[in-house]
C-alpha cells in the first residue's frame, strides 16, 4: 500500500448505524468519528459531527457504494501485486536491488488487498446490519492492520529512496554499502517494528504512539531531502554528459540508474496523490465541515494506491510489462 491509510479510526470512535439514526430522526443522521494520524487518541484531530444523508441519499447508500468498490478492487490488487513479486522472483534479469525492494513494497500491497480491504468490507457490512459489537471488533482489527501496513509501506518507501540515493550519489561505494544481507535485515526489521506498532496500537501508550509518529515524520523528511539531493545530482550529471566529461560506460550507467529513479519518483507521487483527499478531509474535519459520507470514500480512495503501484511498475519498466 503502498501507503494505505494513516488515519481513520480510533477504537473509541462512535459509529451510529443507519437503523439507529432513523429512530432518532426521519430526516437527518449524525456521525461522530475521531480522526487520528496513528490510530489513537494521542493524535486525535477532532470529532466530526455532521448531518448525514437525506431521504434520497441516506448514509447506507455511501457505505454500500464503498463496499462494492472494495469488493471489486481487492482481488485485482492482490493479483497484480502477486504477479509483480513472481516476475521479480523468477526472472533473473529483474533481480536488481531496486526491483527487489519494489517487490517487497508489493508485498505490503498484497496484504492491503488480503486484509485491509476485506476487513473494511466486513466492518461496513456489519455497520449496515446494526451489529455494533461485532462491528467494533472488526473495526479494531481493521485499524490495527491499516496502522501496521501503513508504517511498513512508509519504511519501505524510505528504503527504496535510500537505495536510489546511494546508487546515484555514492556510485563507487554502492556495491560495498548495498548488499543482499543488509536489505534482508532492513526489510525484516521494518516488518517487526510495523507489526509491533500495529499490535500495540490499542494500548494507547503515549511513548509508543510518539515513536510511531516520529518514524512517519522521519521517513517523510528523509524522502524529501533525499530527492532534493538526487535532483541536484541529476542536474550535475547531465551537465557533465553535455560537456562530454563522462565516459560512455558512465553515461549508460547513469541512464539505467535514472530509469530506476523515475519509477521510484512516480510511485511516491502516486502515494502523495492518493493522500491529498486525506489531508483535505482532515482540514475540513478540523473546521467541523467534513461530511460523514466522505470518510468512507477517502478511506477507499487511499487503498487505490496499492492497485496503482503494479501498474506503475509495468508502465515504467518494459521488461516487467512484457512478462506480467
Amino acid at each position: 500500500m503502498t501507503f494505505t491509510v494513516l488515519i481513520f479510526g480510533s477504537n473509541k470512535y462512535r459509529n451510529i448505524s443507519y437503523s439507529e439514526t432513523v429512530k432518532r430522526s426521519h430526516s437527518t443522521s449524525s456521525y461522530n468519528m475521531a480522526y487520528n494520524l496513528s490510530g489513537s487518541n494521542f493524535n486525535n484531530f477532532t470529532n466530526i459531527s455532521t448531518e448525514g444523508g437525506t431521504p434520497n441519499n441516506p448514509p447506507e447508500v455511501h457505505l454500500i457504494i464503498t463496499i462494492i468498490i472494495n469488493i471489486m478492487t481487492s482481488p485485482v490488487t492482490v493479483l497484480l501485486n502477486v504477479l509483480v513479486i513472481m516476475a521479480v522472483k523468477k526472472i533473473t534479469r529483474l533481480q536488481s536491488y531496486p526491483n527487489i525492494l519494489l517487490a517487497c513494497l508489493a508485498a505490503t500491497d498484497v496484504l492491503t488487498g488480503l486484509i485491509v480491504q476485506p476487513s473494511f468490507i466486513l466492518c461496513r457490512t456489519f455497520q449496515l446490519l446494526g451489529m455494533n459489537e461485532t462491528e467494533m471488533i472488526l473495526c479494531t482489527f481493521h485499524y490495527s492492520s491499516i496502522h501496521a501496513l501503513s508504517l511498513c509501506s512508509c519504511l519501505h518507501l524510505m528504503l527504496i529512496t535510500c537505495e536510489r540515493l546511494i546508487a546515484i550519489k555514492f556510485t563507487l561505494r554502492y556495491t560495498a554499502i548495498v548488499t543482499t544481507r543488509r536489505i534482508k535485515v532492513a526489510v525484516i526489521t521494518f516488518w517487526i517494528v510495523s507489526l509491533i506498532s500495529g499490535v500495540t496500537r490499542d494500548l494507547e501508550n503515549k511513548t509508543l504512539l510518539a515513536f510511531s509518529l516520529a518514524i512517519y515524520i522521519f521517513c517523510v523528511l528523509f524522502i524529501v531531502f533525499s530527492y532534493l539531493i538526487l535532483y541536484r545530482e541529476i542536474l550535475r550529471h547531465r551537465k557533465m554528459i553535455k560537456a562530454h566529461q563522462l565516459p560512455q560506460e558512465e553515461v549508460e550507467r547513469f541512464a539505467k540508474e535514472h530509469k530506476a529513479l523515475k519509477t521510484t519518483v512516480i510511485v511516491i507521487g502516486a502515494v502523495v496523490l492518493c493522500f491529498v483527499p486525506v489531508v483535505f478531509v482532515l482540514v475540513l474535519g478540523g473546521l467541523g465541515l467534513a461530511p460523514s459520507a466522505l470518510v468512507s470514500y477517502v478511506a477507499t480512495f487511499v487503498t487505490f494506491n496499492s492497485l496503482l503501484n503494479p501498474l506503475i511498475y509495468c508502465g515504467t519498466r518494459r521488461n516487467e510489462k512484457v512478462r506480467v
